[in-house]
């Protein structure tokens, strides 16, 4: 039985209690919030590779179809995809909850800085750390650029109105010249019900998000009186694996460890996967995390970053024909069956020759 303190009490930090747990460790799990509250993602939940349960509590429907927007609108049926939209606030604290009634100890409102850090490695054999980025780690160690220069940025509004049009749908749209989406993701499909509607950008580009998705919600027609703005926030989402997980005794998972999708940004099926490897591999010594993680999700992250390599490379018109033809052909479904997706890759790279031309 190990000595294990866990930094953060999102979904990766969680799940990574209640695994510890289930082996017999010793656990204390320390939160700077209140469990549930200061969450600032989207809320979608794509299990992409299909090995998580679906989250037991908190769940406002299954997703049934992508709405996309380019100059047209096409929908995509992702039924046979784990996509879901939840309450996370909901689902985090029946996690703590579950935690809490397997004999772990948490503390909320208790930020982690590096000199208590420095006191956490002294007295614990291991430490978690799912603080998010910029990870508390990072502040120790002197990696916070990592996260600057490897990360989308986005911004948000929770709207109330009428959403009803959108049934149990996501709607996300493309922009010209912008290489990044934006998204309406309903909390439910009543007409007296509320939605998060963000944008966000995936490179280095400099842009006015707060203009830009102030334009979105004027031509998606979300800025009339039947519809209130309740919160505003933004982020960043680093989209890159650190080349070093393991600091010492610390284990890095989740947005501390760049485990986000290069292509979308979402990263909640990564931050859980991780925080159970992360325990897994104390059993063996902490230099077999990065191992096994890269061998669950390496051939994943390598995918995603291809698709966004191939976006990058398309005129606008040419996002057009490709979502056509994926909406028609029921392609989506085929490109994340997990089993396909190293023969999705080959099919993909022989179509384009990743410089902007169609391959002969």
């Amino acid at each position: 039985m190990a000595k294990i303190v866990i930094i953060g009490g999102g979904p990766g930090g969680l799940y990574a209690t209640l695994e510890a747990k289930k082996q017999g460790h010793d656990v204390l799990l320390l939160e700077k919030n209140k469990i549930g509250q200061n969450i600032r993602c989207a809320e979608g939940f794509f299990d992409v590779l299909q090995i998580l349960d679906k989250p037991p509590a908190g769940i406002k429907y299954k997703v049934e179809e992508l709405i996309v927007k380019v100059k047209s609108e096409h929908t995509i049926n992702v039924n046979p995809l784990h996509i879901w939209m939840t309450d996370r606030a909901t689902w985090q604290k029946e996690l703590a909850k579950q935690a809490v009634n397997a004999g772990a100890i948490i503390k909320e409102d208790t930020p982690i800085s590096p000199d208590d850090l420095k006191e956490l490695k002294q007295n614990y054999d291991y430490i978690i750390d799912a603080s998010g980025a910029f990870s508390v780690t990072s502040k120790s160690y002197g990696f916070i650029d990592f996260y600057k220069n490897n990360c989308g940025k986005t911004v948000q509004y929770t709207i109330s109105g009428d959403f009803s049009h959108l049934k149990n749908c996501f709607k996300v749209g493309l922009l010209p010249d912008f290489r990044g989406y934006y998204w309406i993701f309903p909390k439910g499909c009543k007409k007296d019900s509320t939605a998060n509607v963000g944008i966000g950008n995936f490179d280095n580009s400099r842009y006015n998000l707060w203009k830009k998705l102030n334009d979105v919600l004027e031509f998606e027609n979300l800025n009339g009186e039947h519809y209130k703005i309740t919160k505003r926030y933004g982020g960043i989402c680093p989209i890159k694996l650190l080349d070093k997980l393991v600091y010492d005794n610390i284990l890095l998972v989740g947005d501390a460890a760049g485990l986000t999708s290069p292509l979308h940004g979402g990263g909640i099926d990564m931050a859980i996967i991780s925080g159970m490897q992360a325990v897994n591999a104390i059993s063996q010594g902490t230099q077999a995390y990065e191992h096994l993680l890269k061998r669950q999700l390496s051939k994943r992250l390598e995918y995603e970053k291809m698709l966004a390599q191939v976006w990058d490379q398309r005129d606008f018109d040419e996002i057009e024909e490709l979502i056509g033809r994926i909406s028609k052909s029921n392609l989506f479904s085929l490109m994340y069956n997990p089993k396909l997706m190293p023969l999705s890759t080959k099919l993909i790279t022989s179509s384009f020759d990743l410089k902007g031309n169609p391959a002969n």
